[in-house]
């Protein structure tokens, strides 16, 4: 704990302050007068990473001011971090009683910044008295250096409160002791294997083995520990309730032991970092796990489930809900799922759960480790977790956005990722029975003119406790296209949903200046035609819409579920974007649907002018009906695929749907997936050459 005794309460003295920053005391010297009113600095954050965003969304350094008298600040006072350049920043008055005013340095167009090495911060009055200073110390992110009591006494490293007392901050440790050594690493053991602890001579080892963490009331470490499978223990996260409807599985799911580890000096109390290892039991029994990727996130229980920061749980947005409708007092399985409000539109109960929250504030740290298909550790590394996704936040597995970062760890990449130097994944759930299906269709797009999320199946282990298969992909960022395409960022437009990701007001009026002269230019002009030619990709279109209509997506319009990239000077090309809900009805004509939608959605149509486009769409649908999407090469990709995750896609159906799935409705449901490629061709074929006739 950073502590230093600094107070400019007492009237017409001179104060001295000692900190120790890189090994030199700071002096200061510092006079209010009696006839002031009582200002002060009163927190400060050089390294805010998530505490709060400023009035642009921005997670800037920020200052707080104090005002601890009872009277109305109208004078002039200025902010700065030069003795010798005192007024660098004006503070805005007046400054009601009372108040915590926030001044925000965002990094660009602020007259300074907080340096993250740490550095000294004046309050000056217009006349350049100091009335108040402090050395901002070397701060971790996402810490403040802040006064325990508001306005008067000492500072310390605190959670941040900008705008808000501090009465209600939590210390947080800057000095620790070495961490626990563990003598064995992260892996797959047999049974009785013994892990042993050890610490420095003066040091004692505390450990938890469920997943929660460790304090001095936990196992003190005497003995070495032996390991068994833990699949035999009871549920724990597997209990917790994640939405009204959840239930929880009434088996044992499968476990890892999860070992966390904290040494506590037996003389001055100092901690060390906790540290965490995982380790798979008794699998060489369990043949289901063969042959797939294995990740484990180990997190404080209290980020997923706690009641006000936890991210998988109801919380305290659930408790909104309840409020606005009324249901404070009435058991949660009664609450209904939606009301009335008062302006007769109706409230729905799944926005209002935790996992609603987006942001850098709902970021919680985890330490994963990532296994490959042959159970050797791949990646191992403290990463950021949020919810990622739409529907997935009311559902009972969620989709899960990583994020590797220098905050978090050493390495700001990840390991285990599909390119160097891959900074975002995703952990997506699978929709439908058949929970590997998006992934599949991700596979056959890797032969595509489209760009195309990697992805691999994975087995997921949250807090030792076995969370399903998912969906390990990577995401459409910046990185993505440079790596792939060689586009560098500054010169990359990404459209998503018909808003501009990247490329701001140029990339969108590109985009609109395009999609418009496809849909309406008279394109049996051959100079308009060329135009067309340099605006969009022709044959990344065509390859799009041949897949969205084969496996018939249906879950798209012009402004959902689309995502279109382009450099500044190419044409625009199409994305693989979520194909959660596609392969239903095989006789569907999804070119109808598409229609109806309005003329922006089914592009291809905007070209039916010209009977060469014609001939073109015509014949790459038919080449693919004869290679990637015949049957026969369909169909032994997917029997390829079950004989990996079979098992895995009906423990996860089990674990979160239904506790009696069994490997006969399996069986049925990978049937009617089959059927589909079966008899999808025939279908579509028809379809199209009905549109090309009609149109």
């Amino acid at each position: 704990m950073i502590r230093t005794f600094f107070s400019n309460r007492y009237k017409r003295i001179g104060l001295l302050m000692g900190l120790l920053t890189a090994g030199a005391a700071t002096l200061f010297y510092c006079e209010q007068k009696d006839d002031e009113p009582i200002i002060s600095i009163n927190e400060v954050c050089g390294n805010n990473f998530s505490i709060a965003a400023d009035e642009n969304g921005d997670y800037s350094d920020y200052i707080e001011i104090f005002n601890s008298s009872n009277e109305e600040i109208d004078k002039d006072y200025y902010l700065s971090d030069s003795k010798k350049e005192l007024k660098k920043i004006k503070i805005e008055t007046p400054i009601a009683p009372g108040e915590h005013r926030i001044i925000w340095l965002p990094k660009e167009g602020a007259p300074f910044n907080i340096d993250k090495n740490g550095e000294t911060v004046y309050l000056s009055t217009d006349g350049g008295r100091v009335i108040d200073a402090i050395a901002v110390p070397l701060l971790s992110y996402d810490v403040s250096f802040a006064r325990k009591k508001d306005g008067f006494g000492s500072f310390e490293t605190l959670t941040g409160t900008p705008g808000e007392s501090n009465g209600g901050a939590k210390a947080i440790e800057t000095e620790y002791i070495d961490e626990p050594k563990f003598s064995i690493e992260d892996g797959f053991y047999k049974e009785g294997t013994e892990l042993k602890l050890s610490a420095g001579i003066f040091d004692s080892v505390y450990y938890t083995d469920d997943g929660s963490e460790p304090t001095e009331n936990s196992n003190k470490y005497k003995e070495p520990i032996k390991l068994y499978d833990a699949s035999d223990k009871d549920n724990i996260y597997a209990n917790e309730v994640m939405y009204p409807t959840y239930k929880a599985p009434d088996y044992k799911v499968d476990k890892a032991n999860v070992i966390k580890a904290v040494a506590v000096n037996k003389f001055t109390g100092k901690k060390s970092k906790v540290v965490s290892h995982v380790y798979f039991v008794g699998f060489d029994d369990k043949p289901e796990y063969d042959g797939v990727e294995i990740m484990s996130l180990v997190m404080d229980p209290d980020s997923l489930f706690d009641h006000d920061k936890g991210i998988y749980t109801l919380g305290k947005k659930y408790d909104e809900y309840k409020k606005l409708g009324g249901f404070e007092n009435i058991p949660d399985d009664e609450v209904p799922s939606s009301f009335i409000d008062e302006n007769g539109e109706e409230v729905y109960r799944f926005y209002y759960t935790n996992s609603a929250y987006t942001g850098r504030e709902w970021e919680r740290r985890a330490d994963m480790t990532m296994f490959d298909d042959k159970r050797k550790i791949t990646d191992k590394k403290d990463i950021g977790v949020r919810i990622s996704g739409e529907s997935t936040r009311f559902v009972y597995q969620k989709s899960l956005n990583l994020f590797a970062r220098k905050i978090y760890s050493d390495e700001n990449s990840f390991s285990c990722g599909f390119y160097e130097n891959e900074k975002k994944m995703r952990l997506r759930k699978g929709d439908g029975r058949i929970v590997y299906q998006e992934a599949f269709l991700h596979a056959v797009l890797d032969d595509m003119n489209i760009a195309n999320w990697r992805s691999r199946p994975c087995v997921l282990f949250l807090n030792g406790e076995y969370w399903g298969v998912y969906t390990l992909r990577e995401q459409y960022d910046e990185e993505y296209f440079e790596n792939y395409y060689d586009i560098l960022p500054e010169d990359l437009y990404l459209i998503k949903n018909s808003e501009a990701e990247t490329g701001g007001d140029a990339a969108l009026d590109d985009y609109r200046k395009s999609i418009d002269a496809l849909a309406y230019y008279d394109l049996s002009d051959e100079e308009k035609y060329k135009l067309i030619e340099s605006y969009i990709d022709i044959d990344s279109m065509i390859d799009y819409y041949c897949f969205l209509l084969f496996f018939n997506d249906e879950d798209i319009d012009p402004d959902h579920n689309q995502l279109l990239y382009k450099d500044d000077e190419s044409g625009w090309k199409w994305a693989g974007y979520d194909l959660d809900i596609t392969c239903g009805d095989p006789s569907f004509n999804t070119i109808s649907f598409y229609r109806d939608k309005g003329e922006k959605m089914f592009l291809p149509g905007c070209l039916y002018e010209r009977e060469d486009f014609k001939d073109r769409f015509r014949d790459k649908m038919d080449h693919l009906l004869g290679s990637e999407f015949s049957y026969e090469v369909l169909h032994r990709k997917l029997m390829e695929w079950d004989a990996i995750y079979r098992k895995q896609n009906i423990e996860t159906v089990r674990r979160f749907e239904k506790s009696d799935y069994s490997e006969a409705e399996y069986e049925k449901d990978l049937l009617e997936l089959d059927n589909f490629f079966k008899e999808r061709g025939a279908y579509i074929k028809e379809y199209l050459e009905e549109d090309l006739v009609q149109y």
